[in-house]
């Protein structure tokens, strides 16, 4: 009896870890497609001259918002906020220029503050996901 006991402790741990591990890998890849979403929108509703204004995205270490107009106002009704899951948080912010805003110009699609954003997660720094935004406008993950 204590054998089987034993051998269940050991597969419950087993199975506790994988999915523990599983949970963190996934809020991080989401985090990278939410941020990838979001800059892709806010690209689109700028090339489509949406209520003839242009968009943007701002970043910080545990959200982005879509804003619209050319500067992040953080009490705007119109921001469209994604909060990241508490395993995970954006790490780094590298765009030209500095600052943790990107804008896109309206019927070009490009951006003058191109660069690449990094989330990771919080318990390992070295699993890592890197959004690079192109000075064209065009979004890529890793």
């Amino acid at each position: 009896m204590i054998i089987v006991v034993v051998i269940i402790a050991v597969i419950s741990t087993v199975v506790v870890y994988n999915l523990s591990a599983y949970r963190t890998s996934q809020a991080l890849k989401n985090a990278e497609d939410d941020i990838a979403s979001l800059l892709g929108q806010a690209r689109a509703q700028t090339l489509s001259s949406q209520n003839s204004s242009q968009y943007g995205v701002h970043l910080q270490s545990t959200k982005a918002a879509l804003f619209t107009g050319a500067a992040y106002s953080s009490g705007a009704s119109t921001n469209k906020e994604i909060i990241f899951d508490t395993a995970v948080t954006l790490a780094s912010i590298s765009l030209s220029g500095g600052g943790a805003d990107v804008v896109f110009n309206r019927l070009t699609g490009e951006t003058s503050q191109y660069g690449t954003a990094t989330v990771q997660l919080v318990s390992d720094s070295t699993k890592t996901k890197t959004i690079t935004i192109s000075k064209t406008g065009l979004i890529s993950g890793n």
